[in-house]
């Protein structure tokens, strides 16, 4: 065969430099899971446990920002204290030698929402079944006056929980909240990824609460429902300006088929005003 610097020279991957070494004394850095708008989340073994996490490190200019730490901080506090079982939970945080923060969690064998909707419309049990555990998981925050704020199917992930493998986990309490803190990373918005689910209000740069959650789930469900958002389009803006002026149209209307009691619930989800939707989860889940 070919001399390995050869092979390597052609390749040219670039080597995460957190892989391979050992954080805090106890987290082996195994290698990359992903990477989002708030850092970049790695498979990590406990030594001493010999357990499997998921580490996620925060991103450069985020993590220096002392006062976005610590709100951060209080936000995963408060999402793990919220204890459900289709809520990820945090079990440890610690710095970096650089100051760069991170936090660990359960490691979940599973795979995001979003890569299920990427091969078509779901069942209908399907969809019920996904649904009612976002909405407990939501109500629970919500009772504890915690919104998501970044609801989407990156953020909802599958796994396999007993006989169950459609058991939900909900990732990233808060973290839209946190991002926004400082007019330095009002571009943090961008990051965040997706115009796509944001209710008419965040579009429109107005302060939000739970019926914020309420909307996004009613994009998801549509999505679920139909493999389809609700709204499209080009630029970031113009998806905006459709949540906030565009009718959304009818999940059955698209797929070409009648979808029963579901419809209803999901066009009142997606009322441009909030107080035109549901007023807490449960009443969705009904």
């Amino acid at each position: 065969g070919q001399p390995l610097e050869e092979v390597t020279a052609d390749t040219e991957v670039p080597i995460d430099p957190l892989v391979g070494t050992v954080i805090d004394g106890r987290y082996l850095i195994e290698s990359v899971l992903g990477e989002g708008g708030m850092g970049v989340v790695y498979l990590a073994t406990h030594t001493a446990l010999n357990k499997r996490f998921a580490v996620k490190v925060l991103r450069g200019e985020i993590a220096r920002d002392e006062e976005i730490m610590r709100r951060f901080v209080r936000e995963a506090q408060s999402s793990t204290a919220i204890g459900h079982a289709n809520i990820v939970d945090i079990s440890d945080f610690g710095k970096l030698p650089d100051g760069t923060a991170y936090f660990v969690m359960e490691h979940l064998d599973g795979k995001p929402l979003t890569e299920r909707i990427r091969r078509g419309a779901m069942g209908l049990d399907d969809v019920i079944h996904v649904t009612r555990q976002i909405t407990a998981a939501l109500g629970a925050a919500h009772g504890r006056g915690i919104v998501h704020r970044d609801l989407k199917p990156d953020n909802i992930f599958l796994i396999r929980r007993g006989g169950d493998d459609r058991f939900v986990k909900i990732l990233d309490f808060g973290i839209a909240k946190v991002g926004g803190a400082n007019a330095k990373l009002t571009r943090t918005g961008m990051i965040f990824g997706t115009p796509h689910y944001m209710s008419p209000e965040q579009a429109a740069g107005q302060s939000v609460d739970s019926r914020t959650d309420i909307y996004a789930l009613g994009v998801i469900v549509f999505e679920m429902l139909t493999g389809q958002v609700p709204f499209d389009g080009d630029t970031f803006m113009g998806i905006l300006g459709k949540h906030m002026f565009d009718p959304p149209p009818k999940p059955s209307e698209v797929i070409g088929h009648e979808l029963g009691d579901i419809e209803p619930v999901v066009l009142k989800a997606l009322a441009k005003k909030p107080e035109d939707r549901y007023a807490a989860m449960d009443e969705v889940a009904g």
